[in-house]
C-alpha cells in the first residue's frame, strides 16, 4: 500500500503599503513589507517531498486545562475516521514533521491565550516553547508557522521527543493544527527491505545448488560448482532487479532442477514484497486563511498560510 500527496504547497503572504503624511499634506509611500514564502512540495521522503497530512479543527480545550498530542502515532486522539487514524482510516506514523502550523480559533478580543510547549516527558523540542510567562503565548487569532523542508525535516523519535503540550490560560481556546510529514526518514528503506528479501532468497538458491553439486561425481561436482557458481551469481542480479527473477533457471545445466526451485522461492519472496507495496489512492483536503490589516490612508493586507493539500 503506496499513500502519497498530490501538489502540496504552503504559502505565507505579508504584504502593506507604507504612508507617510507630510506637515504639507503631502504623502509618501513605499511596498512594505512585500513577500511571498511559498514552496511546493512533491509527494516522497526526501527534501521538499512530504507523503503524510493531518488536520484537526475546533479543537477545545478549558480554561486552566491541556492537553497532549503525540506527534508520532496520534495515540488516543480521534478526527473522525477512529483513534489514531488519519482523514482515510490509515495508521499515523510521523517520523519527521515537514510544516506544521498551529492557530488560536479565538475572537481577537477573547481572554483564552493558548499556549505551546514540548511536554514535561518526551516532549517534541522542535516546537519550542511558547507560553504567557515569556510572552510566547496564542492570543486570539495568532498562529505558530514552521517549516523545515529539508531531507531532515523536524525529526520526530518515537519513545523519547515526539510529544507537544496545549494549555489553555485566561479563558476557554479553540484551536486547529496542521501538518505535512513524513512517515520514514530513510528514503531508501522500502528498497532496502526488497533488497533484504532478494538476497536472502539467492542465498537459498545458492546453497539449494552447492547442496545438489555436492551429490554428483567428482568430475561433474567440478562442473557443477562451476555452474553453481554461475546460477548463484545470475540469481542475485536478477534479484536486486524487480523486472526478472526467472532468468536464473536457464544458466544452469546439471542442477537445473534445483535451481529452478530455489528461483522460484525467490520470486515468491519478491511478489510478497512488491504485494505490499501495491498502490492506493489518496483523496484530497485543503485549509486556507487570510487576515486583513490597514494602515493610515492606504490598505494592507497580509494574508497567511495558504496551503491545498491532496491525497491519493
Amino acid at each position: 500500500m503506496v499513500r502519497s500527496l498530490t501538489s502540496p504547497r504552503f504559502s505565507v503572504r505579508m504584504s502593506a503599503t507604507f504612508v507617510n503624511t507630510l506637515t504639507d499634506t503631502s504623502r509618501t509611500s513605499i511596498a512594505d513589507p512585500d513577500v511571498n514564502y511559498s514552496l511546493t512540495l512533491t509527494s516522497g521522503l526526501g527534501a521538499s517531498q512530504a507523503n503524510r497530512t493531518w488536520t484537526s479543527e475546533n479543537r477545545t480545550i478549558a480554561q486552566s486545562a491541556q492537553e497532549t498530542i503525540d506527534l508520532y502515532s496520534m495515540v488516543g486522539v480521534d478526527i473522525g475516521a477512529g483513534t489514531g487514524l488519519d482523514a482515510l482510516g490509515q495508521d499515523i506514523i510521523f517520523e519527521e514533521i515537514v510544516a506544521i502550523l498551529i492557530v488560536n480559533e479565538n475572537a481577537v478580543t477573547d481572554a483564552g491565550q493558548l499556549e505551546i510547549l514540548p511536554a514535561s516527558s518526551m516532549g517534541w523540542t522542535p516546537i519550542g516553547t511558547h507560553t504567557v510567562a515569556n510572552g510566547g503565548a496564542l492570543g486570539g487569532q495568532g498562529a505558530l508557522f514552521k517549516a523545515n523542508p529539508g531531507a531532515d525535516g523536524f525529526e520526530v523519535t518515537s519513545g523519547s521527543n515526539y510529544r507537544i503540550t496545549f494549555r489553555a490560560v485566561s479563558g476557554d481556546v479553540t484551536y486547529s493544527i496542521y501538518i505535512f510529514a513524513r512517515h520514514d526518514d530513510e528514503e531508501s528503506s522500502s528498497s532496502s527491505s526488497s533488497s533484504s528479501s532478494s538476497s536472502s532468497s539467492s542465498s537459498s538458491s545458492s546453497s539449494s545448488v552447492n547442496s545438489s553439486s555436492s551429490q554428483s561425481t567428482s568430475t561433474s561436482s567440478s562442473s557443477s560448482s562451476s555452474s553453481s557458481s554461475s546460477s548463484s551469481i545470475s540469481t542475485s542480479t536478477s534479484s536486486s532487479s524487480s523486472s526478472s527473477s526467472s532468468s536464473a533457471s536457464t544458466s544452469s545445466s546439471s542442477s537445473s532442477s534445483s535451481i529452478s526451485t530455489s528461483t522460484s522461492s525467490s520470486s515468491s519472496s519478491q511478489s510478497t514484497s512488491s504485494s505490499s507495496a501495491s498502490s492506493t489512492s489518496f483523496s484530497s483536503s485543503s485549509f486556507s486563511r487570510s487576515t486583513s490589516s490597514s494602515s493610515p490612508s492606504s490598505s494592507s493586507p497580509s494574508s497567511s498560510s495558504a496551503s491545498s493539500i491532496s491525497e491519493e
